[in-house]
């Protein structure tokens, strides 16, 4: 009975011991993370284009700035934070943390109206937004030097001030194939080889790319398709370019999840005319 108890006592000790080196350990490596939201993380991105207070000009893809800071000021009220490219891809490849609400804010072709009426509001409402440009636009009137608000394009001058601001994301939206001919957009025309296409996409998005970095500006981590429209040919020149983000046309709230592929062909909602964003976001 005397070596059973001594036995018993012994075993209990041990126990002890277990269980100390457990808690130890659990103390080391720190408490169990939070299980993943399964349902990923909710980016709606808003898809402005042309900004102009000529009543004629406005529709599909022309706002008024009053309808702009309508926008904006929903959103600051909705609590809403605008997120940069940067911070997206950094929160789905090393999981680093997003505002409570993320917004992407996107602006298409690099208008100079972006100049005139969208910066001061994305300073007055701290705010942010990705300004996807065309290489052959920007060349053309930073050549031409034409500064008429109605139709001009930014040139290489204004792209690195908008830079500078801290306020603004460059977007590659192809050299030169924002055209809805022969070829419609960045696409694959009907016949082409995907070597042929590769190439061709290649060199485009390379000349715009280049094109930055020789003006000082940032390489784009983000490729906007000029229309939305995709081929599946061409994912494989924007991954091999760099290219950690792309967006689409096609409408829908986007999920974000700790895999790279979630950040391609991004849906975003088309802000027309006569339609806010309370509406697109809220579906009312």
């Amino acid at each position: 009975m005397h070596l059973y108890f001594v036995r018993r006592s012994q075993l209990a000790a041990l126990v002890s011991v277990f269980i100390l080196f457990i808690q130890c350990l659990v103390v080391w490596l720190g408490e169990p993370s939070t299980p993943a939201n399964t349902d990923g993380v909710k980016l709606p991105i808003l898809m402005y284009h042309q900004v102009l207070k000529t009543p004629q000009f406005l529709g599909a893809y022309v706002v008024s700035p009053q309808e702009l800071e309508k926008d904006f000021q929903y959103l600051k009220e909705k609590g809403y934070t605008a997120v940069s490219v940067r911070e997206v891809i950094d929160f789905v490849n090393e999981g680093a943390p997003l505002p409570e609400k993320p917004i992407m804010i996107t602006f298409d072709d690099g208008h100079l109206s972006f100049n005139e009426y969208v910066l001061p509001l994305l300073e007055e409402y701290d705010l942010r937004a990705v300004l996807s440009v065309v290489g052959a636009y920007t060349d053309e009137y930073t050549e031409n030097q034409d500064r008429h608000v109605t139709y001009a394009y930014l040139n290489w001058q204004d792209l690195c001030n908008l830079e500078k601001s801290g306020r603004v994301d460059l977007g590659n939206h192809t050299y030169n194939l924002h055209q809805n001919g022969k070829r419609q957009g960045s696409m694959q025309r009907k016949g082409e080889s995907d070597a042929e296409y590769q190439s061709m996409l290649k060199a485009d998005l390379s000349k715009l790319q280049e094109a930055m970095e020789q003006h000082g500006l940032k390489e784009p981590l983000c490729y906007t398709y000029p229309f939305g429209f995709i081929s599946k040919s061409s994912q494989r020149v924007i991954e091999e370019l760099g290219f950690q983000m792309s967006l689409g046309c096609a409408e829908g709230v986007n999920r974000l999840y700790a895999d790279p592929a979630c950040l391609f062909e991004l849906k975003r909602y088309n802000r027309p005319h006569g339609k806010n964003a309370r509406t697109i976001l809220e579906g009312k």
